[in-house]
């Protein structure tokens, strides 16, 4: 059908003639259907961002989950060697109460409640030690009450406590070691007399006589913590003879040890104060 298309423009009527074609049911469809608008530059920089904000965490998530799994790893790895370690220089003795009085023995007691002491090396002075000091485990919550209390009593640092028990029995308060030391802070019988502990067995009681003793060797040396964690080891005649860490591998390899775990533990500490 031929028709007159009538319109106006600035200039007059325009007229122009041609041919209708008739509308299919799909053009018809499509001319009525809303045509959907581009999204806008903000909008797409938004999606953009929140896409790369997405994959960034998934990232860290990944990076978490394999460091924790690494973590796992390494302690499981510690503690395997250890075991191994020790396997052989490892004794355990028996400590229950006969007849009112405290009693040690090599074999297991029966009919009695008893405590287990495992008789061992200082933990942290073994130059062989395959343990990474600069990651392994700290223990942040373990006898926390009698550490403030002994640590204010005597003018320590909490985080040097801390490092000294690590280094010492790895916070097992029935460690015994060799020479005769005694559990948390491994208190050599002379000296545990002499800091007033009745039983060094008692956590309590350890760690007073040991924050107790550690304060003196601290006074002693003028707060010199280099000098008196090496006193602490080997004797403070030792570090007056020598005029310093003494020579001796094992003191050497427990003052560096017990200078990383302060400083790990000092952080732990100030980081959960805030």
């Amino acid at each position: 059908m031929g028709v007159l298309l009538l319109g106006f423009s600035s200039g007059g009527l325009l007229a122009e003639t041609g041919t209708v074609q008739p509308l299919t049911p799909e053009v018809a469809a499509s001319s009525l259907t809303p045509q959907a608008e581009a999204a806008p530059p903000e909008q797409t920089h938004q999606e953009s961002s929140l896409a790369d904000f997405e994959a960034h965490v998934r990232r860290v998530a990944e990076r978490t989950a394999a460091e924790e799994k690494a973590r796992k790893e390494q302690e499981r790895l510690e503690q395997e060697a250890a075991a191994q370690a020790n396997k052989s220089k490892q004794l355990t003795f028996f400590k229950y109460r006969k007849d009112g009085t405290v009693a040690y023995s090599d074999r297991q007691p029966r009919k009695t409640d008893y405590q287990v002491i495992v008789y061992n090396s200082c933990f942290a002075c073994n130059p062989l030690s395959t343990v990474d000091w600069r990651v392994t485990r700290l223990y942040m919550s373990q006898f926390t009450y009698s550490i403030t209390q002994a640590a204010a009593r005597h003018g320590v640092d909490p985080s040097l406590v801390r490092a000294v028990i690590h280094a010492e029995s790895n916070f097992n308060p029935l460690a015994r070691s060799r020479k005769g030391a005694m559990g948390l802070m491994q208190l050599m019988p002379g000296t545990a007399k002499d800091m007033g502990v009745g039983d060094a067995y008692n956590a309590a009681q350890n760690i007073d006589g040991g924050v107790k003793y550690l304060a003196w060797l601290l006074k002693r040396f003028n707060g010199d913590i280099t000098r008196a964690t090496a006193a602490y080891n080997a004797g403070p005649g030792a570090v007056e003879k020598y005029g310093g860490v003494p020579p001796f591998d094992e003191t050497k390899t427990y003052v560096f040890r017990v200078n990383i775990l302060h400083q790990r533990y000092k952080t732990q500490l100030a980081l959960a104060s805030n």
